[in-house]
C-alpha cells in the first residue's frame, strides 16, 4: 500500500497517550498525511463530520470503558456512505470483539467493517535497537467484513508496510488465545506493577534496580490496573503470583523477581510466551540474571 493510498484517518482519543504516539510517531513514518482526531472536547457535530471523511478510524481510548466507547463508535459510523475500517487496538480483546461484532450486525451498514488488533509496543520505549524489540508486534485477532468493504488485502498491505517501515510483523490469534497468552506473559508482568503500586519500600527497589521498568509501570498505572480487572485470565495469573510471592523473604528485588520466576514457570510450564511482551522479557531476563548469580 502507497502513503497515498491511505486516506483521512481519524484518531478517537487523539490526546491521549498512546493517540499521541500514533499521531506524531507511528503515523507519518508510516506516509500518513491526513490525520484528525477526536476528543472529550470535540463537539457531536464535528465529531460526526469527521467520522464522515474518514477512510480508517482508530480508537485510543482507556481500557476502561473501551467497549462502550467502541460500540458507541460503530453507532456514530452507522450512516457512513464509502468504505471505513474501524482499528480497535485494546490490551484486552475478547470482550471487545464480542460486544462490536454483534453492534456491527444490528448496525448493518455494508461500508464499515473492523478490525481487532493490539499493537504490542508504545511511547514508553520504542527504539528498534532496544534488546525487546523483537517483541514488538501488531497481534491481529479478528475482522469483521461490511457486504461491500472486505478487509482481506487491506490488511495484508497494511501488514506488509508496517513490517517494511518498522520491522514489526502481524501475528494472528484468536481473541480469546490473545488473552490467555497475554495474561500469562503481560498480564504477570503486571502483577510486579501492582506489587510496586501497593508496597513503596518495594517500588524503590525497583526504581533503583530496573528504572526503565518503573517509570513505564508508573506511567502507565491506570491501564495496569484495568488490565488486571478486565482480562478474565487474570484471577489464575494473580494467584499464581500470589502463591509463589509468599514463599519468599517479601523485601527484596531478588525477592520480586524469583516470585516472577516461579510463577512463570507454573504458567508457561518452562517454555518461551506464545506472545511475550517487553517488561515480561525483561523481568525473565533479570531473574535469570540474578539465578546465575546465586
Amino acid at each position: 500500500m502507497k502513503p497515498h493510498e491511505f486516506g483521512p484517518i481519524v484518531l478517537v482519543g487523539g490526546r491521549g497517550e498512546f493517540g499521541q504516539f500514533l499521531q506524531h510517531e507511528i503515523l507519518p513514518t508510516l506516509g500518513v498525511s491526513s490525520i484528525m482526531s477526536i476528543d472529550r472536547e470535540t463537539s457531536r457535530a464535528t465529531s460526526l463530520s469527521r467520522l464522515q471523511q474518514a477512510r480508517h478510524v482508530v480508537l485510543s481510548t482507556p481500557l476502561a470503558d473501551y467497549v462502550e466507547q467502541a460500540c458507541e463508535l460503530v453507532h456514530h459510523c452507522s450512516n457512513v456512505k464509502s468504505p471505513t475500517t474501524l482499528w480497535l487496538i485494546p490490551s484486552v480483546q475478547a470482550g471487545v470483539w464480542q460486544a462490536v461484532s454483534a453492534t456491527l450486525e444490528s448496525v448493518a451498514n455494508p461500508y464499515l467493517s473492523a478490525v481487532f488488533v493490539h499493537p504490542m509496543y508504545g511511547p514508553n520505549g520504542f527504539k528498534a535497537i532496544e534488546p525487546e524489540a523483537w517483541t514488538f508486534r501488531n497481534i491481529l485477532t479478528a475482522t469483521v467484513d461490511g457486504a461491500k468493504h472486505t478487509l482481506m488485502e487491506e490488511v495484508s498491505q497494511i501488514a506488509a508496510v508496517f513490517y517494511s517501515r518498522f520491522n514489526i510483523p502481524t501475528v494472528s490469534f484468536s481473541p480469546e488465545e490473545h488473552d490467555r497468552f497475554t495474561a500469562y506473559s503481560q498480564g504477570l508482568s503486571y502483577c510486579v506493577a501492582r506489587l510496586m503500586f501497593e508496597q513503596p519500600e518495594l517500588d524503590a527497589l525497583v526504581r533503583a534496580q530496573l528504572p526503565h521498568l518503573y517509570h513505564s509501570f508508573h506511567a502507565n498505572h491506570d491501564l495496569i490496573l484495568d488490565y488486571l480487572r478486565i482480562n478474565a485470565y487474570m484471577p489464575q495469573v494473580v494467584a499464581a503470583f500470589t502463591e509463589t510471592w509468599t514463599r519468599t523473604r517479601q523485601r527484596s528485588c531478588a525477592d520480586i523477581l524469583e516470585a516472577f520466576a516461579q510463577a512463570d514457570t507454573l504458567l508457561n510450564h518452562d517454555a518461551d510466551s506464545r506472545i511475550p511482551t517487553k517488561w515480561y522479557v525483561t523481568l525473565r531476563r533479570a531473574a535469570r540474571e540474578i539465578d546465575l548469580k546465586v
